[in-house]
């Protein structure tokens, strides 16, 4: 099931120049998104394993990133401890929320990306389909 929230009023970017951060600690889940929005256009795409890895990635990263897919599994610290990490680093891009978990944990997580005044353009479950994933995209637009 999706999650589908209210499009961003940010000014659009082109996908090919969207930087676009995966966070998931399966390298599996990482080659699956990276295709998925390969051949939904976007070319600069970094992975990461970690939540400490990705807000080092975000923090040093001068023009930052445009858009965030996170699990909210990860190893050592949540999903949701990672979206307190990025409000601490006042991140300004777009989210998307991907995990297998249960829908009332992803509706929690939406309502944690809202109050912290994320710009969330969904939730998507495990395994990502591409139309869907497609759906949430269009909000960058």
């Amino acid at each position: 099931m999706t999650i589908r929230l209210a499009p961003s009023s940010a000014t659009p970017l082109s996908r090919s120049q969207t930087r676009v951060l995966l966070l998931d600690d399966d390298s599996f889940q990482l080659d699956l998104l990276s295709e998925l929005l390969k051949n939904l256009g976007f070319n600069d795409l970094t992975c990461v394993t970690g939540s400490v890895e990705a807000l080092r990635k975000i923090a040093s990263t001068p023009k930052g990133f445009d858009l965030l897919l996170i699990d909210l599994h990860l190893p050592g610290e949540d999903g949701f401890h990672f979206m307190e990490g990025l409000a601490k680093v006042d991140y300004k891009g777009a989210l998307i929320i991907v995990s297998g978990q249960s829908q009332d944990v992803m509706r929690g997580a939406a309502l944690v990306a809202k109050l912290r005044r994320f710009t969330l353009l969904g939730t998507l479950t495990k395994p990502v389909e591409r139309e869907a994933l497609a759906v949430l995209i269009r909000g960058l637009s």
